[in-house]
């Protein structure tokens, strides 16, 4: 199966950025696992999460940012890889006020919106 990301509706699950789920179970014989495009504008920054099944790989494609794991923040570049065990709160933020960050997502199982548990911060 090949398909173009270009011809995919974007999902904004209010986590952060656009989504773009290119392979996973509803588009594709796939039954374990899902890849995701996702993209954020300059400053953007994501809801910090977590998730109690899903496993997530991020590749870096473009742009530079920060990514926080349990309280830690870690700087990221093209060619990057994060992997994001099961239960570690997590965000992602672009570092950039010029460029796009875009970065694959690998998750398995395939992402659900109610296996995302949104942590409230403190104002």
């Amino acid at each position: 199966m090949i398909i173009n990301w270009q011809v995919l509706n974007k999902i904004e699950d209010g986590c952060g950025g656009i989504i773009y789920k290119i392979l996973d179970t509803e588009n594709s014989e796939l039954q374990n696992v899902e890849i995701a495009l996702c993209i954020f504008s300059p400053g953007e920054i994501a809801n910090l999460h977590y998730h109690n099944k899903l496993e997530e790989i991020y590749f870096i494609l473009d742009g530079e940012g920060e990514i926080e794991i349990d309280g830690k923040w870690h700087r990221v570049r093209p060619e990057d890889s994060i992997a994001i065990p099961i239960g570690k709160k997590h965000r992602m933020r672009n570092t950039s006020n010029k460029k796009m960050l875009r970065f694959l997502s690998i998750n398995s199982p395939s992402w659900q919106i109610s296996d995302m548990i949104l942590i409230e911060e403190a104002v």
